[in-house]
């Protein structure tokens, strides 16, 4: 009941049953518009807050479901490009993670206790591997590098790894532990894009740039140890008439033909480069004059016999002219200038012959 009405009836004596007293508290109740809606706003905010809670535990849950999902496809990517190991002074593996398996096809079982050297290829990016692993066993850092692996099926990986010493009290390396990343794919593309940057790609030998790189360290080299070294300069005589003729395809053709004959007449190691559409260069080291003379008559044989073009057959000649380090020129501009001018001789005397500048 309404407290003021209480108070009115105790200060006026009288006396009310409790059936009087329930029909005044529901008339205050029915009457009592603040109060209900107090009551109401209560019940509303109740319901509100409860609403809002449910959305927001929704909202946590949807964002919770999303970072797990986030997390696994992180997990899952990561065991198909690293793994972890650890491996001993008699490089011995001692531990190596299960994500192996979904790189190089090894199970964890088959491959700890091994050493880890079985597993490398024959790459040349091996070949120092091996003074890398020592410093680390000596408890030095080194950088990252990337090694040559043996996959199961007998692929190469690409795998560039970290490592680190674990020493012990007295910084004594005890093992090496560390991280390899699998890279095969950007190796491969690196080493493709390399390729290219320093290859012809019709013909697939050195081209200019790949020449000069390697003509300069070249002349250091025999300036250093009193060496010398020829060029070849090769052009072949009436080249343009071939893609007149015959059209350009077959004139490609024919210049991938000449580089295999060519190919045939040196030696692996000699440096043989396309510097312009039918211009070709060769460069020998430790020959004298004589051997120079018989590569040129070699390779003047070898390109006089016809050659079988799409079911065409065409003869050329070529012309050739010979510098040789230091005396015809100390700089790679020099030598090439002379090796041409003494072609350019050939040409006009009658072609399909070779000269000394």
């Amino acid at each position: 009941m309404h407290k003021l009405l209480k108070r009115q009836l105790k200060k006026t004596g009288i006396t009310v049953d409790e059936k009087f007293l329930t029909l005044v508290d529901k008339a205050y109740n029915d009457a009592d518009e603040d109060r209900k809606l107090l009551e109401l706003s209560l019940e509303i905010s109740s319901k509100e807050m409860k609403e809002l809670y449910k959305k927001l535990a929704t909202q946590a849950q949807k964002r919770l479901k999303a970072s797990e999902d986030k997390y696994n496809s992180l997990t899952y990517e990561l065991r198909n490009h690293y793994y972890f190991y650890s491996y001993n002074k008699d490089f011995v593996l001692t531990y190596i993670s299960d994500s192996i398996y979904n790189i190089g096809g090894y199970s964890k079982e088959e491959i700890i206790n091994t050493k880890f050297t079985d597993y490398l290829t024959n790459n040349p990016i091996n070949h120092n591997l091996k003074e890398l692993v020592n410093k680390t066993l000596q408890g030095e850092s080194v950088a990252p590098h990337v090694i040559g692996f043996t996959h199961k099926d007998g692929s190469e990986l690409f795998i560039e790894v970290s490592s680190y010493p674990i020493l012990d009290t007295d910084k004594n390396c005890i093992e090496v532990s560390g991280i390899a990343r699998n890279v095969t794919q950007e190796y491969k593309a690196q080493e493709k894009l390399h390729y290219l940057s320093n290859h012809d790609t019709l013909t697939g030998i050195a081209n200019r740039y790949n020449l000069y790189n390697k003509l300069e360290y070249i002349i250091t080299d025999s300036k250093r140890n009193e060496k010398n070294f020829s060029l070849l300069y090769i052009d072949l005589d009436e080249f343009k008439a071939v893609n007149d003729n015959y059209g350009h395809d077959a004139g490609d053709a024919l210049l991938q033909e000449v580089t295999l004959r060519i190919k045939n007449e040196i030696r692996q190691n000699d440096i043989f480069a396309r510097i312009g559409g039918d211009e070709f260069i060769i460069v020998l080291t430790d020959v004298d004059k004589g051997f120079i003379s018989h590569i040129a008559k070699n390779i003047l044989t070898a390109l006089i016999k016809a050659f079988v073009i799409q079911e065409q057959t065409i003869n050329i000649s070529v012309s050739i002219g010979i510098s040789t380090y230091p005396k015809d020129g100390e700089d790679i501009d020099t030598l090439l200038k002379n090796a041409d001018n003494a072609m350019y001789l050939i040409k006009k005397g009658g072609k399909n012959n070779f000269a000394h500048a």
